[in-house]
């Protein structure tokens, strides 16, 4: 009858440690209101883009694209020649942080390669880039 009596305090001391957290929970859930989000003080937009203005980002230009297997690329030696996806006269790709934001043709300034921008991609080109 002892063990009986004590399986029953322990029963009932778990419902009631499960009824208090139940009780906490439910007394610590609160609804948050948040106020509504504005453009803020004028001039901030310019101050936050002034903190980005000298980081820098990676910048490369892209004359075209391939598709090899492991294999193809282990063959590969001093002289080997690559077919792009993309014709001579056909506009390079500038691309910042890895996304297409120009096009031009490629020159040459003081014996290096330069990059002359013929076009800028709007946003809309930029997004279609993206897929």
């Amino acid at each position: 009858m002892v063990e009986h009596d004590k399986q029953l305090e322990g029963d009932w001391g778990a419902a009631q440690v499960a009824q208090a957290s139940a009780d906490l929970a439910a007394s610590a859930v609160q609804n948050v209101a948040f106020g509504q989000l504005g453009t803020g003080p004028k001039g901030d937009g310019k101050a936050n883009l002034d903190l980005l203005l000298d980081v820098e980002i990676p910048i490369s230009v892209e004359v075209g694209r391939t598709q090899m297997s492991l294999d193809e690329v282990l063959r590969l030696v001093p002289g080997s020649v690559i077919a792009l996806d993309k014709k001579a006269e056909e506009p390079v790709d500038l691309r910042v942080n890895g996304k297409l934001v120009a096009r031009g043709e490629v020159v040459l300034v003081d014996d290096t390669y330069g990059l002359r921008i013929t076009q800028i991609v709007d946003a809309q080109g930029r997004i279609e880039s993206l897929r």
